[in-house]
């Protein structure tokens, strides 16, 4: 939960994108399932038949994915389950499927952006069955060579004081963009990114961080996939990337690995963070791979 510090922060940073943050918690009931021992908060919201889920825990709350909520819950229901509990990726799938089953959902469309991204290829492995449809933007694919056991052994002895600055440039650097946009939007991006850093403050624990590191090794040591990885998927698979984004080189191997791929390619100038600049346009993107979706047996 987000302390009342951040939302004083948050407040003065813009007090219009604060009143619509504040609107959101207001109307969003945060939900919570215990299971093998594990607590996982979760929003469940929206209408419509088709179920979008994604993921958050890793650089912060589930109040992180409220503009992805506010943009689908008219058409579609929306789950957004914090998956920072887990660090082994079997564990992780039980887990999020638990999530579904309690709020009686059957299937799923998967849509993750970054490391959501890598999270939703985990369990897109193991649970492609459940899927209609595979949304990955601006993020990796499995690779053993990016397995960094040391990293691990780091994480492990470093205090978190001394790691969070490290990643808090990280991400920075991931924010930033060079071109020209409007001031709404401006002010739009001012205020994600210091929600992200009261995220940081509010919800980052050594033990949530090392277990997102570990999904994430996990992902690369064990998740390399093929076409014929997926046998008798009648789903489809929608890529958006841009060519500045770090994950750029990668697509590659998304598109030839995935079944049944489309993709869709955001200008350059706007880095990591080009679906969010361009947000009206990157929800109607994906409303409409929902809206061709077959309804699959």
């Amino acid at each position: 939960m987000m302390h009342e510090k951040s939302f004083e922060v948050l407040r003065k940073v813009s007090l219009a994108e604060f009143e619509r943050f504040q609107a959101f918690l207001r109307s969003h009931q945060e939900k919570r399932l215990e299971t093998e021992g594990k607590v996982l908060p979760y929003f469940a919201c929206g209408t419509g038949q088709r179920v979008l889920l994604t993921f958050a825990g890793g650089w912060g709350g589930i109040e992180l994915a409220y503009e992805t909520i506010l943009g689908f819950e008219r058409r579609s229901r929306v789950v957004v389950v914090d998956v920072s509990a887990f660090d082994d990726p079997e564990d992780l799938g039980r887990g999020i499927n638990r999530v579904l089953d309690t709020e009686r959902v059957d299937r799923v469309v998967v849509v993750g952006q970054s490391l959501a991204g890598i999270i939703g290829q985990s369990y897109f492995k193991r649970h492609f069955r459940r899927v209609d449809g595979l949304v990955l933007i601006n993020t990796l694919a499995p690779r053993k060579e990016r397995s960094k056991k040391w990293a691990l052994a780091l994480l492990k002895v470093l205090p978190l004081g001394l790691f969070k600055p490290l990643l808090r440039r990280k991400l920075t650097r991931l924010g930033e963009f060079h071109e020209e946009i409007a001031p709404e939007i401006r002010e739009r991006r001012k205020f994600a990114m210091a929600l992200l850093g009261r995220m940081i403050d509010d919800y980052w624990t050594k033990r949530n961080l090392l277990n997102i590191f570990k999904l994430v090794f996990a992902f690369n040591e064990k998740d390399a996939y093929t076409v014929d990885s997926f046998p008798g998927w009648k789903g489809k698979v929608l890529i958006i990337t841009n060519p500045d984004d770090p994950g750029y080189s990668d697509v590659g191997f998304l598109m030839k690995n995935l079944p049944n791929t489309a993709k869709y390619e955001f200008p350059s100038g706007f880095g990591h963070t080009a679906p969010q600049i361009h947000r009206d346009l990157f929800h109607q993107v994906i409303q409409g791979f929902i809206d061709c979706l077959e309804e699959i047996q």
